[in-house]
């Protein structure tokens, strides 16, 4: 049981890797580019994100209600049609087929991400190690930091469509190892005594899950405004510009220890406090860019950002996930979360585009995801004190 445990979750981390670190974040570093060489402003680079993270709903709510053949080979499934996704942007000349493409991406990508996360969070369970469920989402980070330094440096104005199709090489020759190496969890049976414990369960606190919900939505609406528009902002510091793909470097860089660290410390003090101090964390490397551009605040600004975004992920999905077990399974919690958190980050970035066109700079835009963070933290707190 321990070693199929571990083996899901390496392959996890590599699916995640692929799907969210390439498939989706690799168009922030890369956006700075597609907007000189194809003439993009703000709007147009604004609704590529949000067709995207529209596709990222639909396919958090997929496994909701369609389990094809298994969660497993659905998975290898949805993977192989993200990778082609990735391929073609490079190979597409059209805005409209670019569109299709990202919102294709997006809706594997929510898919995968359900999927992987209930495979090795439950395998994990089983196993009796669910205090190393932080390290699923480490992938990402990893990913993160690995891409964004091949775009520093092989990227320019007339090569980005080259970067998504080596990305999508590297993804399909990672793929192979989740395609033939994954498996479904086993069954385990259960004794009667712990069947009867199982109907004694009660149902989710509803009042709980509200206020839960929003504080999910509100960092899924504030987080993604940095997340998308980043490199961007550095790009357009024309003494920081030829280095802009760095900021997201740093991003991956607080990315990659941020899920295990945010576990450890839950368990040390508590999902509850660690989630608040993920939040003023955040709040304050989304806040930062607006206060000043120099580059001592920049890169502190992408590190926070980046220990806290998949740190927040890590703590609402490892409680989701707890909370599923407890009630006795009967709602897909981890799903239904992922679905809100994809309808803010859907929202956030087509308003931001509007914003920052409007007001020719980006600081309204982080004004906005600012608030909305603050609102996600106070509406964490009041959640976690109708438990108490």
């Amino acid at each position: 049981m321990m070693r199929h445990a571990i083996r899901q979750l390496w392959l996890g981390m590599l699916a995640l890797f692929i799907v969210m670190a390439i498939g989706r974040f690799a168009y922030t570093p890369i956006l700075p580019f597609m907007q000189v060489s194809e003439h993009m402003d703000s709007a147009q680079a604004g609704f590529l994100a949000t067709i995207n993270y529209l596709g990222y709903l639909i396919g958090a709510i997929i496994p909701m209600y369609f389990i094809f053949k298994s969660k497993a080979i659905d998975l290898k499934i949805y993977l192989i049609i993200n990778i082609m996704a990735t391929i073609l942007m490079g190979v597409t000349e059209s805005y409209s087929l670019r569109s299709m493409l990202r919102l294709v991406s997006g809706i594997t990508s929510g898919t995968v991400f359900v999927l992987a996360s209930n495979i090795v969070l439950e395998a994990l369970r089983q196993a009796q190690k669910s205090n190393i469920s932080g390290l699923l989402y480490s992938g990402v980070g990893l990913g993160i930091f690995t891409s964004s330094i091949y775009i520093f440096f092989e990227t320019h104005n007339d090569s980005w469509q080259l970067t998504w199709i080596v990305l999508g090489v590297v993804s399909l020759l990672g793929g192979m190892f989740v395609i033939f190496g994954m498996r479904d969890n086993p069954t385990i049976k259960i004794d009667q005594t712990q069947h009867a414990k199982i109907e004694d369960r009660q149902p989710l606190n509803a009042k709980f899950i509200r206020y839960f919900s929003i504080a999910y939505f509100c960092e899924g609406a504030g987080y993604i405004i940095t997340g998308t528009f980043l490199v961007a902002i550095v790009k357009s510091i024309p003494e920081l510009a030829d280095y802009a793909a760095l900021s997201w470097m740093f991003v991956g860089l607080g990315a990659i220890p941020s899920t295990v660290m945010w576990s450890v410390i839950a368990e040390k003090i508590g999902y509850d406090k660690a989630t608040y101090c993920a939040f003023v964390l955040q709040i304050i490397g989304v806040s930062l860019p607006i206060l000043s551009n120099h580059t001592l605040i920049l890169m502190i600004s992408s590190i926070l950002f980046g220990s806290t975004f998949l740190g927040l992920t890590t703590l609402f999905m490892s409680t989701g996930q707890k909370l599923m077990y407890q009630s006795g399974g009967k709602s897909n919690l981890v799903a239904s979360l992922t679905v809100i958190y994809s309808v803010g980050q859907m929202v956030a970035p087509a308003i931001s585009g509007v914003l920052i066109g409007a007001s020719n700079n980006y600081n309204i835009a982080l004004a906005f995801a600012t608030l909305v963070l603050i609102i996600g933290l106070f509406s964490t707190m009041k959640s976690y004190k109708v438990l108490n």
